[in-house]
């Protein structure tokens, strides 16, 4: 990592960097970014910000694009410095205190585990919502006997 470097850069280095290592894109051509953006979902001119290291795309994007360049998304972030690795520790790890039945807003359990960054609240509001889908969804699939399909 670079000291001078911010994380938007940082984060556009680290996705050429890994484009470049799969093979299959040449990102110094158009139909190279053209390609990956493809891949990750985005258009071709947030693509390019990205690459320039001008932007950081929308974390719902983060998943897709790390699959496309062949890197775990959460080490990419790590690496980047959007999220810290403690942010991804388990509270077990962290000694963070059990919730119990109380229930919580998103908010208190961000604040509760330290996550004060809008990327990093986005993120950890993303994977509570994803979780609590799978929830539902092998709900659905135990009620019925295995079959979710109209669930999904």
């Amino acid at each position: 990592m670079r000291s001078d470097e911010t994380v938007r850069q940082r984060f556009g280095r680290l996705i050429a960097s890994a484009a470049r290592a799969t093979g299959r894109y040449d990102i110094d051509s158009h139909g190279g970014k053209a390609a990956l953006a493809r891949a990750a979902g985005l258009s071709e001119s947030t693509m390019g910000r990205v690459l320039r290291g001008e932007s950081i795309p929308d974390p719902r994007f983060f998943e897709p694009l790390a699959k496309a360049v062949d890197v775990d998304v959460m080490d990419l972030l790590v690496e980047a410095g959007i999220v810290s690795p403690e942010t991804l520790s388990t509270p077990a790890q962290t000694g963070a205190a059990e919730v119990g039945s109380r229930s919580i807003t998103l908010d208190e359990a961000a604040d509760a585990l330290g996550i004060r960054t809008a990327v990093g609240r986005e993120l950890f509001a993303a994977a509570v919502e994803r979780l609590q889908r799978t929830e539902r969804t092998e709900r659905a699939t135990d009620e019925d006997g295995g079959d979710a399909t109209a669930h999904a």
